[in-house]
């Protein structure tokens, strides 16, 4: 992969200031240079804007969209993050992964997006995908709830190796629209990660990757939001990978174990194991964060293997739907 993630970004990062009105976003200048694009702070966000903060997480080399599935006949048919990549090892682990935790003074977010090829350069992802980021410009996502000031794009810029100038910020918190929808583009994210980090599967391997997952409801409480975007994947997401296996690489227990209802802990929310976990979002198990539902083609034999299911019972009451049915 030549094309610089960061490039790609910037470009949609760009087009997402020049359309801010409509999309119904804030975008600024601090006065050091760094561009902040606010999605939902204080922003409205809108369904576009978050179609496009997804895009940019996924490092730009990728389809994203959004949709309402087409079988009208199931009353809980609710839109959804369609993502589909031909470089999913890369625009997922090397780019979406949520894997950047920042700190300074205070201020706390999750980072994500193509500028972690900068801060992790030297991380296995690139190595085994043979991309290196060569850009003099960083664009990065964060999940928060407050705008960062100059202090934390001074750290974050330092940290990327550019020029302030040369750094662009997307904000959203969980509780908000553009939140909901770029965490249900998660789905591929979590299927590979489970892959390399828990099966010690070679990722690069997926050739191609399909995923689709309903978008949350948008929920003001923070804890809440949090809960619902995860159960979103675990209870509601479907994942399409297609695989080039070694010879003789048998993919099917691949498969059967790479939904989240392979998880002993399977059936409890995400808040129910979180408050298990006292709260540490990293004591908790990590088998559980996968999507519900995994197709995988082998595209070496032709098999193709079905696996998990979507959950809708679960999924209605982590939503806290209430029926109101007029036959």
């Amino acid at each position: 992969m030549s094309e610089s993630m960061n490039i790609s970004a910037k470009k949609i990062a760009d087009k997402m200031v020049q359309d801010s009105e409509k999309l119904k976003l804030i975008p600024s200048t601090l006065s050091n240079g760094t561009v902040v694009i606010d999605c939902g702070v204080n922003a409205k966000g809108s369904i576009k804007g978050g179609e496009l903060f997804t895009k940019v997480c996924l490092g730009g080399i990728c389809d994203v969209g959004i949709s309402i599935p087409g079988d009208l006949s199931d009353i809980m048919a609710m839109p959804a993050v369609k993502v589909k990549t031909d470089f999913p090892a890369l625009t997922t682990l090397g780019s979406q992964k949520a894997g950047w935790k920042i700190d300074v003074d205070g201020y706390y977010a999750i980072g994500s997006g193509p500028g972690q090829a900068h801060k992790f350069k030297d991380a296995k992802i690139y190595e085994i995908t043979n991309y290196k980021e060569e850009s003099d410009i960083a664009v990065i996502t964060l999940e928060a709830d407050k705008l960062p000031d100059e202090k934390v794009a001074q750290y974050i810029a330092d940290e990327c190796g550019v020029k302030t100038e040369n750094l662009t910020i997307l904000v959203a918190p969980t509780s908000s629209l553009v939140g909901s929808i770029q965490i249900s583009g998660r789905t591929l994210e979590t299927g590979l990660f489970k892959m390399q980090e828990m099966m010690n599967f070679d990722v690069t391997k997926v050739t191609y990757a399909a995923g689709i997952t309903p978008i949350t409801p948008v929920d003001p409480d923070s804890l809440k939001a949090m809960g619902k975007t995860n159960d979103a994947i675990i209870f509601g997401g479907r994942a399409y990978f297609y695989i080039e296996p070694d010879e003789g690489e048998d993919l099917e227990e691949l498969a059967a174990n790479l939904p989240s209802s392979a998880s002993d802990k399977y059936g409890q929310s995400f808040l129910e194991l979180f408050k298990e976990a006292g709260k540490d979002f990293y004591k908790m198990p990590k088998d559980i964060f996968a999507p519900a539902q995994i197709i995988v083609n082998d595209m070496v034999t032709g098999k193709m293997y079905h696996t998990g299911y979507i959950d809708l019972d679960r999924l209605k009451k982590s939503f806290e739907v209430k029926e109101i049915i007029n036959k």
